[in-house]
């Protein structure tokens, strides 16, 4: 009996830190400015952008603008980061004061709310810089934007 009640329980605690592990998957911004910073995020998703037949070839999704208040934390990817079967995701940001975050990775966005897979574009698209994040065996990341 002894042994069926410790199997038990090494079994609950497994099960529960299963689920506690994957409610707290995320990739998320943190806005350390005085301004409104608006993000946009990239990350590998063959499911999603595969079956676009606007897609033209790019395996990547690409959402924004993301709208990020002084002081607030938002998640832009909710769920486990290595689901996607990738360790690097890519972001953009800019700010209301004209501040940018931006790296050597260039993509188009459009000006206006945006959810579309890479190699697409439209007429109110320009071409910004994103930067690359590895997140290696991390189920959450948090990138903290500062001035």
């Amino acid at each position: 009996m002894c042994k069926q009640y410790t199997l038990n329980l090494v079994v609950t605690i497994f099960i529960s830190f299963l689920l506690v592990t994957n409610a707290h998957a995320w990739f998320q911004f943190k806005n350390s400015t005085s301004s409104t910073v608006w993000v946009a995020f990239q990350w590998y998703s063959p499911n999603s952008c595969a079956n676009d037949a606007q897609h033209d070839g790019g395996l990547w999704e690409t959402k924004g603008w993301y709208s990020i208040a002084p002081g607030q934390t938002k998640i832009v990817f909710g769920s486990d980061l290595q689901s996607t079967g990738n360790r690097y995701y890519y972001w953009y940001a800019e700010s209301s004061n004209g501040s940018v975050w931006s790296g050597a990775y260039n993509t188009y966005v459009p000006s206006t709310a945006f959810d579309w897979c890479l190699n697409t574009g439209s007429t109110n698209s320009r071409i910004v810089g994103f930067r690359e994040k590895y997140i290696g065996t991390s189920n959450n990341y948090t990138v903290n934007l500062t001035p």
